[in-house]
């Protein structure tokens, strides 16, 4: 009798459109409501201390086909959801809506890094600076043009000496540990 009713209602009812997708469907919510429903027989019979298997069996299509209703419901009702998110009307609000949430999430990006920004100075404090740093900066190249040695490290200051490593000779800095700055010797 239960297994007369599943039938039924899986030959009546459409979730998809398509015949072969359907009977798969049926056979899943099949396959889960026979699961689900010997747990549940089991838990009821072991809560009324009774172990008949011929009404554990009656229960347990009554269970199950009651399961395979409101599965087979539920997925109907997804499926109508999503038919109705991909119709043109909708479709265009839902694509909206997620337009709008990446412009949201892009413009909190980008204030989240104006605040890093802010906590640096405000440009009516910096413009002095940034000038000063500016004119400076052609003064700082003449300089170190001018001052050039090559037996000196250029970004610690340190003496570069001759030494030998599995490439070749080359040049590294006395301050090793601290400066690693190296240059292959000519």
């Amino acid at each position: 009798m239960g297994a007369a009713l599943i039938e039924l209602i899986s030959s009546i009812v459409n979730i998809t459109g398509n015949p072969i997708a359907d009977t798969i469907i049926f056979a899943i919510i099949s396959l889960i409501s026979g699961s689900i429903a010997f747990g549940v027989v089991e838990i009821l019979f072991d809560a009324i201390g009774r172990h008949d298997s011929k009404e554990m069996s009656d229960v347990h299509w009554g269970v199950r086909v009651f399961i395979f209703v409101l599965l087979t419901y539920i997925l109907v009702k997804i499926a109508q959801f999503f038919r109705w998110l991909f119709t043109p009307p909708v479709l265009y609000y839902f694509i909206a809506a997620i337009v709008f949430i990446i412009i949201i999430v892009v413009i909190l990006i980008i204030f989240k890094s104006k605040k890093h920004i802010s906590k640096i100075g405000t440009p009516s404090e910096l413009q002095p600076q940034l000038l000063i740093k500016e004119v400076e900066k052609p003064i700082e190249i003449a300089n170190k043009a001018e001052s050039y040695n090559p037996n000196i490290c250029p970004f610690c200051g340190g003496q570069l000496v001759k030494r030998k490593g599995p490439y070749g000779r080359f040049l590294g800095c006395t301050n090793f540990p601290i400066c690693k700055y190296t240059r292959k010797q000519d």
